[in-house]
């Protein structure tokens, strides 16, 4: 669960920190308070995307660290893979820091990590609801996440993998095919490429060395010369005996002045290093030999490549692939009946085998669509919805045609579509189409009821998921979020009194301003407190005792 949140620099955030309880707990506040600040502090702690425009204004950085206590084996498991230490008493401290510079850094129990590594971690700790996830209602293309389990995952791997072998089988049957159209002008234009190149005995450090030898024999005067002159000067000047002589006194002297035992080491070393030097120059302008015949010939050899380069533009390396593919094209052309056999064959049992992954893979999301059914109606049921029909239905597809790729997608073969109705005698229609704002909420909270009961995750937020309703439905849904959270931290924004009597713990956000900035706060509400605001949430202008009475009552009934 998410004990505890800090918050500095972060919007109109200054520096807030916040205890939070187990249970259920709601957000409350006026519109603009910053309730969603609070939850999007949150998500950056969930994985979500950084920006610096998200610096409160006139700062540097803005900084969010959140503890979690409590935490799953999962969260162990995915904490041990990314080698991070877990803290004492089962403690994950999370800790995002957003710079002006771009410099931003994430840490989980002060180790750096990625953003990848940090959703990766934050799927096992929690999920938040917001707006734009009812909205994903809307989107057909989703619907296939909603039945996702981590069986339908490892089956949906299985599939991707026989999908690549079958896809790079068919595609060398048809460029096998390709080739075989061809006549037979093209197989001797090949083989007169083919063995050109073959003759010509292309090596990929062949040019880099020709140019080398070719850079000493053009500058074979200038080499000699000073070759030459190195040579005489040590002959002439008695360098080494000269330094020999240096070395013999310095010994000496360092005898009596250690101040210098240093210096004979070093000069020492270095007239080992000089003979050897003059060793290698004397060797070197023995050998010294211009060729002219050898010039000659490397100037025909590089002439040649440059040719070739120039017919073919391509260069040495990519002229050496050519000749070979080249000859995978010659060998194919001639025995193309043979090789399109075989091709076809390995096309037709990769076919089978993705077909079989394929309907694997259906029968699965078909068997998690049906639960997902029973558990989206049944809890529509408790948040009166009572006379809803609901069908997760899949288009057909047939697997007929070992040669056409066009149904696999990297998500399998399967579509599908949510039908549903909300009242008795219509037909079913897809969800997008008929569900009104309030219905739309309440079905996106009986599939995130499902999703919690897969997961099993210690903190879940909403964000106004009891939007459009009012009345006794949002009584339903108070009381459908008071039974989620005995099985996991739920803290949620709403604007209604009646889901907020429901909540065990009350935050009331606000903000202030002064002449120069705005800051948002936020206060736990004790009881006293909450019959205070849940007064004013119900009727702001009512100056009697019967609001107040009434706001005391739903709290002391909804405990």
């Amino acid at each position: 669960m998410l004990s505890q949140l800090k918050v500095k620099n972060f919007a109109i955030i200054d520096n807030l920190t916040v205890e939070f309880k187990n249970g259920f707990t709601t957000l409350t506040g006026e519109t603009g308070a910053g309730k969603s600040l609070v939850i999007d502090a949150i998500g950056l702690l969930f994985g979500n995307r950084s920006s610096s425009i998200m610096i409160r204004n006139g700062e540097t950085k803005a900084i969010v660290e959140g503890v979690f206590e409590n935490i799953s084996e999962n969260t162990k498991k995915i904490l041990e893979e990314f080698q991070i230490e877990l803290l004492d008493d089962d403690v994950v401290v999370i800790k995002r820091e957003i710079s002006n510079t771009g410099k931003n850094l994430i840490r989980v129990n002060g180790d750096i990590v990625t953003l990848n590594q940090l959703e990766k971690i934050a799927i096992t700790l929690g999920d938040i609801h917001t707006q734009e996830d009812t909205h994903k209602l809307f989107n057909q293309s989703n619907y296939l996440t909603f039945i996702e389990t981590e069986q339908i995952k490892n089956a949906l791997d299985h599939y991707n993998i026989a999908r690549k072998i079958y896809l790079e089988n068919l595609k060398e049957y048809q460029r096998l095919n390709d080739i075989a159209l061809l006549d037979g002008s093209n197989l001797e234009f090949w083989e007169y490429q083919y063995n050109e190149l073959t003759k010509a005995q292309l090596n990929i450090e062949e040019e880099d060395e020709l140019n080398e030898e070719l850079e000493y024999l053009n500058n074979f005067e200038t080499i000699f010369k000073n070759m030459a002159s190195i040579k005489e000067t040590f002959e002439d000047n008695n360098i080494l005996e000269s330094l020999y002589d240096i070395l013999n006194n310095l010994e000496k002297l360092s005898k009596f002045q250690s101040v210098y035992s240093d210096d004979f080491n070093k000069l020492n070393d270095f007239y080992y290093e000089l003979e050897d030097f003059e060793l290698k120059i004397k060797n070197n302008f023995k050998s010294l030999d211009f060729d002219e015949e050898r010039l000659n010939n490397i100037n025909d050899r590089l002439s040649e490549l440059k040719s070739l380069k120039n017919k073919y533009k391509r260069n040495v390396t990519e002229l050496i692939q050519f000749r070979d593919e080249l000859k995978a094209k010659i060998e194919d052309f001639e025995m193309k009946d043979d090789k399109i056999l075989a091709c076809k064959n390995n096309v037709e049992k990769s076919y089978i085998e993705l077909c079989d992954k394929t309907v694997e893979l259906t029968n699965l999301r078909k068997e998690s669509a049906r639960k997902l059914e029973k558990s989206i109606l049944n809890t529509l049921k408790d948040l009166m919805l009572e006379k809803v029909q609901l069908k997760i239905v899949f288009d057909d597809y047939k697997l007929n045609d070992p040669f056409s790729s066009s149904l696999f997608k990297s998500t399998g073969c399967d579509n599908i579509d949510i039908m549903i109705t909300f009242n008795v005698g219509e037909p079913l229609r897809s969800l997008s189409k008929v569900a009104s704002g309030g219905e739309m909420s309440r079905v996106m909270l009986a599939l995130k009821v499902h999703v919690l009961k897969t997961l099993k995750l210690s903190t879940v937020i909403f964000d106004e998921i009891d939007s459009g309703v009012s009345g006794a439905v949002a009584d339903s849904i108070g009381e459908k979020l008071k039974e989620i959270s005995k099985n996991t931290q739920l803290l949620s924004i709403t604007h209604l009194p009646i889901v907020a009597s429901y909540s065990n713990n009350q935050y009331h956000i606000y903000k202030e301003f002064d002449d120069s900035s705005t800051k948002t706060f936020i206060k736990e509400l004790n009881f006293d407190e909450r019959v205070e605001y849940l007064a004013n949430m119900i009727n702001p202008n009512d100056e009697t005792l019967k609001t107040k009475e009434l706001a005391q009552s739903m709290l002391e009934k909804n405990k």
